[in-house]
């Protein structure tokens, strides 16, 4: 289905409700795109356009606010209990800001039908491979810690902050 619409189903928003499980559920999501992504850098998927098309709106909008919801809302709650992941996090964020960017302009090249830039494949896979990694960093550290340390009420706050962000035509 070249020209078909890829879909990565949203989550349920009624997992809001208990935020770190929203973002875990997240994260396994966020696994299986960069799964898919890590295909059609390698030129090994069926539907390119659609796929290419698909990761694009993730690193546009959906990736963003994830990030958000993190920087904004989990870490500054937890970061004296995870100080040295959460700085590693923030920092890696930044600083792959543009590595996004670039690759993002790639798949969208892609969609359009067209071949990426040379610098696409090695894009992808430093992408891909930093992201795994503050993906275990989150779920073996951030995740934890914050399960341990976060109150109800913090967890109430977070849901609230989070649900805003959704509500207020933030791309999902």
């Amino acid at each position: 289905m070249e020209g078909g619409q890829a879909q990565f189903g949203m989550l349920d928003p009624g997992l809001l409700a208990d935020p770190l499980a929203f973002l875990t559920a997240e994260h396994a999501r966020q696994r299986a795109l960069l799964g898919h992504l890590e295909r059609l850098a390698s030129n090994r998927t069926g539907s390119r356009v659609a796929i290419a098309r698909a990761l694009a709106a993730w690193l546009a909008c959906e990736l963003p606010l994830h990030l958000r919801d993190e920087e904004e809302s989990l870490y500054p709650r937890i970061g004296a209990a995870a100080c040295w992941a959460v700085r590693l996090l923030s920092d890696a964020n930044r600083a792959t800001a543009a590595l996004r960017r670039t690759l993002r302009a790639d798949l969208l090249l892609i969609a359009a039908g067209h071949r990426p830039s040379e610098m696409y494949a090695a894009a992808a896979s430093e992408f891909i491979a930093g992201y795994r990694r503050h993906l275990a960093i989150e779920e073996g550290e951030v995740m934890p810690t914050a399960r341990r340390n976060l109150s109800r009420t913090a967890r109430e706050q977070i849901t609230r902050e989070m649900s805003a962000r959704r509500s207020l035509g933030a791309p999902a």
